[in-house]
């Protein structure tokens, strides 16, 4: 009996070295490697509900938030039965998250729960109750706002459709304007990577014809 309570002890405390506290979740400021990872956010939401604030630390608005915003996470990190974790997201050194929720405006309050995600409405000035406010639209005021699918990761394939309708756009245009600087500088890479594939293709097609 003994050894089995010492063997449940040990298994308890590899689990709690492995997790990352409750606490240490809190403090994160999350990038574009770190933030679905450690959120769920598009899937499934299993670490909890993330309430996060897109902000940048040059920002005045930001600024005047981060005391409310720092006191409102220690306290929603007690919240029983279950905590509401507060993080923070730079959208200029996280550009694929900014252009994954669409951030536009600092503050950008976004709430991601029931796998779900929830926009705050409101607007936040030096006389609002801001740790007030936040903490009612974090516990019951988001049902009160339209809640809106979670956007997934953008995928490699994506980006480079993205990249290439932005490439199409910068040709069109050149064109329309008869600008041919801009359109050699927007053809050249893409003849050089036509040139790449096609002599990779020719090595190869010639490995083979030598194997035969």
């Amino acid at each position: 009996m003994r050894q089995a309570n010492l063997l449940a002890l040990a298994l308890a405390a590899c689990c709690l070295a492995v997790l990352p506290s409750a606490a240490a979740q809190r403090r994160r400021s999350l990038n574009d490697d770190t933030f679905e990872h450690v959120t769920q956010a598009a899937t499934g939401q299993t670490t909890g509900v993330w309430f996060v604030s897109f902000c940048s630390p040059s920002a005045r608005a930001c600024k005047d938030l981060a005391g409310s915003w720092e006191e409102l996470g220690r306290e929603l990190l007690q919240r029983q039965p279950a905590p509401i974790f507060l993080t923070t997201v730079d959208p200029h050194s996280a550009p694929a998250l900014a252009r994954r929720f669409a951030i536009s405006t600092l503050p950008t309050l976004l709430l991601f729960r029931d796998r779900k995600m929830y926009r705050f409405p409101g607007k936040l000035t030096p006389d609002t109750d801001a740790k007030g406010v936040l903490r009612r639209f974090a516990e019951e005021g988001y049902v009160e706002v339209a809640r809106e699918e979670v956007p997934p990761p953008a995928s490699p394939l994506d980006w480079i459709l993205k990249a290439a309708a932005a490439k199409v756009e910068v040709v069109k245009a050149a064109i329309e304007a008869q600008d041919l600087h801009v359109l050699a500088k927007a053809l050249l890479p893409v003849l050089g990577v036509c040139l790449l594939a096609i002599l990779l293709l020719l090595a190869n097609v010639g490995r083979k014809a030598k194997r035969d």
